[in-house]
């Protein structure tokens, strides 16, 4: 920001405190307007930040203009104009009031399992079973409390539990889950990369989604968000709330928001912050306010980019083992180690040091899913620090043996109408490796083959039904494998796109799909195309008052300064309204300190020599980039006046 000129750092400190990161329509900037500054100075201001990134400007579908401060922007251009020093409280001031939660990507990780396991199957209605909603309430360590005032619409009314609407929410935007028509399924390939992460890389984009997702993202709401989240904000150090909001409020950061009003939302906002983790909220003796960020405090983090996943070298993979069949993991074991873990053994506290249980249950499940007891047996070995207890190597291994010993397959039966189509299709003599006979009526079909079986029955007559066994031959069967770890370090969890058909509880930023468009020439901005008498700019004229007019008109339809001698000063006045026969005009008279403005009503008898001033817009060079508003020229036909 160091290359703006003043007039677009003056614009940009305007804007960002009227509309932080918010899209606004074009004409609302004109309210905002410096005193100093004429229409087409702004416009070139403006111009000057959408080259330099600072702002972007978007058509809408019936070709009006909006505006925008990119959110990424926010937090840099918000300590440019309004560093805020937070005021610490000591501790022993301080009594707690709400607790953190968990962490919300600990949350989540409770949501996946849970979805491999139980899955989250959808009603008629196309919301969550109420069986289902309940049970995973009840794996999350926030609630309905931390949401409360964030969260409104449609959705929440026919199912009220704030905390599950969330978290899927969170799942669909991380594109870790996906709807299907009978419901929610886990994504193994992003799924494997995001449980790759560092818990801190995760932490980041989860806030960037939160932030910019939950509750009312009103300017003055923004404003707190980003303001909070910035560097001076030290985790484990306690904050006064009111003093924060009194100063946002004297720095005109709240716009028409009542103090009460902000007080609320940024509760709100913080009670969501303590259940996911990240803050905790307590009040001082004197009923004062406060809150302090976490040791788990997330960076901001842009909502796209690509994310590396945790070196193998950087990680402790090894857990605890205990004689107990309890085994410990400590806060350095990675996810994807956690998750394997979780498939073959019971989840029961996920605190600092996490806490599973071997039982013969879980490992007879696991081996449905596809996870040979040997090869667990194997694995919890490998990652067991210092091995495994004798007594737990012997259970586990006592209980493998009855596992596995038996199995039921699902396969395909084809049946015939008659014991005549039978011994047709037995004696069929491209059929016969493929199809094994087990009575008169019934074969079983191997799948591999079974396009090649339906065209031969279909060319003998026989064509079976395309629905088995009164579904479809692809049904949504849901969720049935459960991955190990890749250990694949080169993996990069990439963040979804967000789309209109992603989310439950908002639609992302509907600005973001608006067509950009590109700064306009400096040409545009100023004269519109219109071809005007060059002199009016470049010589000091007395004009008859027809004349006058004719200039003053064109320097209000063009939005620029006239500069005249008046009071035995030369000055600069912008004109708002010219009116009358005689005509007279209205408008702000600048002085030359650069502060001083009068609202003025002027006659053409009022000054002598005038010109029109046309402000020079801000180039880039190779060389450098200069801030000059003085005179620009423009080839213009010269006429008689």
């Amino acid at each position: 920001m160091n290359q703006l000129s003043t007039e677009a750092l003056e614009v940009l400190k305007r804007l960002c405190a009227a509309y932080a990161a918010q899209p606004f329509e074009e004409g609302k900037e004109e309210r905002l307007r410096p005193v100093a500054l004429c229409r087409a100075e702004q416009k070139l201001a403006m111009n000057e930040l959408r080259r330099e990134g600072l702002l972007t400007a978007r058509h809408k579908i019936l070709g009006e203009k909006l505006y925008q401060i990119p959110v990424d922007q926010l937090p840099a251009i918000e300590q440019e104009f309004f560093p805020y020093q937070p005021q610490f409280i000591s501790g022993h001031l301080v009594s707690l009031t709400m607790e953190a939660g968990a962490g919300l990507a600990i949350d989540l990780f409770r949501a996946l399992l849970f979805t491999a396991w139980e899955g989250l199957p959808l009603t008629a209605k196309g919301i969550i079973h109420k069986k289902h909603l309940n049970r995973l309430a009840a794996q999350l360590s926030f609630g309905e409390e931390h949401l409360q005032g964030l969260y409104v619409g449609s959705l929440l009314e026919e199912q009220k539990t704030l905390s599950v609407i969330a978290t899927v929410d969170i799942l669909l935007c991380l594109g870790l889950i996906r709807r299907q028509s009978a419901g929610y399924t886990l994504d193994l390939e992003l799924l494997d990369r995001w449980l790759q992460l560092p818990e801190a890389t995760m932490s980041d984009i989860l806030y960037g989604i939160v932030i910019n997702r939950s509750g009312s993202v009103g300017p003055a709401d923004q404003h707190f968000r980003y303001i909070i989240s910035n560097a001076d904000f030290i985790p484990g150090k306690w904050i006064m709330l009111p003093a924060l909001l009194d100063w946002m409020m004297a720095s005109n950061l709240t716009g028409n928001v009542a103090r009460n009003e902000l007080e609320k939302s940024s509760l709100n906002w913080l009670r969501c912050l303590t259940g996911f983790g990240w803050c905790e909220l307590g009040e001082t003796a004197e009923g004062m306010l406060c809150f302090r960020w976490t040791a788990a405090k997330p960076m901001l983090s842009a909502e796209r980019g690509s994310f590396a996943a945790v070196g193998s070298g950087d990680t402790q993979e090894q857990f605890i083992v205990q004689p107990d069949f309890e085994v410990l993991v400590p806060p350095e074991v990675p996810f994807s180690v956690r998750w394997t873990l979780a498939g073959c053994a019971e989840l029961q506290q996920s605190d600092t040091i996490w806490s599973f249980r071997l039982t013969k249950e879980r490992l007879e499940l696991a081996a449905e899913r596809g996870m040979s007891p040997n090869d667990i047996i194997s694995w919890i070995s490998e990652h067991a620090l210092g091995g495994l207890p004798s007594v737990v190597q012997m259970s586990l291994e006592q209980w493998a043996k009855s596992i596995g010993r038996t199995s039921l397959s699902q396969v395909i039966l084809l049946t015939c109408q008659t014991e005549a189509d039978g011994a047709a299709i037995a004696a069929h003599p491209r059929l016969q490796e493929n199809l094994e006979r087990i009575g008169p009526l019934h074969f079983i079909v191997d799948p591999e083959y079974m396009e090649q079986i339906r065209k031969e029955l279909y060319s003998a007559g026989l064509a079976p039904s395309r629905i088995i066994g009164g579904q479809g031959e692809d049904p949504n069967v849901g969720w049935s494998w459960f991955p190990h770890e890749t250990g694949n370090p080169e993996a990069t969890y990439v963040l979804p796109e967000l789309n209109v058909e992603l989310g439950l509880l908002s639609k992302g930023n509907p600005f973001l799909n608006l067509p950009v468009i590109a700064p306009e020439q400096e040409e545009e901005i100023l004269f519109g195309g219109e071809n005007v008498p060059q002199i009016w700019s470049k010589e000091w004229r007395h004009y008859h008052s027809s004349t006058a007019q004719k200039v003053m008109e064109q320097g209000l339809r063009w939005g620029v300064k006239v500069r005249f001698a008046l009071k035995d000063q030369m000055l600069d006045f912008i004109p708002s309204r010219i009116s009358g026969n005689p005509w007279r005009v209205s408008g702000q008279l600048l002085y030359h300190d650069g502060e001083t403005v009068e609202d003025i009503e002027l006659t053409p008898e009022d000054w002598k020599e005038m010109k029109l001033v046309i402000p020079k817009g801000r180039r880039n060079s190779s060389s450098a980039q200069a801030s000059d508003y003085g005179m620009i020229e423009k080839s213009t036909e010269s006429v008689d006046h």
